[in-house]
């Protein structure tokens, strides 16, 4: 009696593939498919009040913009009016690199957490050459210890 061969058999077992119902989230730009789909995960499964879904591509996007400002003048990063709304909290470039810091810590992939280091890197050395220290600011992170002018918002 012939026998039916294991592809066939294993076929039969398996459940047809579905379609997929919910379109893939955006790709954030400067990191990869793969990368982005980590970011919107930890995103979705995240309760601390910095990671909200969208906001690490909205401070990516917004630190990407002070650092990469035409010319070649001194930044000077304001404070944001109201630091505690969501959107206007982005306001503050240090709040921006808060957000990339918490998802850099928190993203479980090895190699997703290597490549937004990586854009971060880049971005960090232009930061720290496009912005002046400060004397007097002694504790917190170090792009929150560089000379900031006024508010921003209003």
């Amino acid at each position: 009696m012939p026998r039916k061969r294991p592809g066939a058999l294993r076929a039969r077992r398996l459940p047809a593939a579905r379609p997929r119902t919910v379109p893939p989230p955006a790709r954030i730009p400067g990191l990869s498919a793969r990368t982005s789909l980590a970011v919107h995960r930890l995103e979705d499964e995240d309760d601390g009040p910095l990671l909200l879904p969208g906001t690490t591509r909205s401070a990516l996007h917004r630190y990407r913009t002070f650092v990469t400002t035409p010319g070649r003048g001194i930044l000077y990063p304001r404070t944001s009016i109201c630091p505690a709304c969501p959107g206007c909290g982005l306001d503050d470039v240090r709040h921006a690199r808060d957000i990339l810091n918490e998802a850099l810590r928190l993203l479980a992939p090895p190699g997703a957490r290597t490549e937004l280091s990586r854009a971060l890197r880049l971005l960090d050395r232009t930061y720290l050459l496009r912005t002046l220290p400060d004397p007097r600011a002694r504790s917190g992170p170090w792009w929150h210890r560089r000379l900031a002018e006024g508010a921003e918002g209003w």
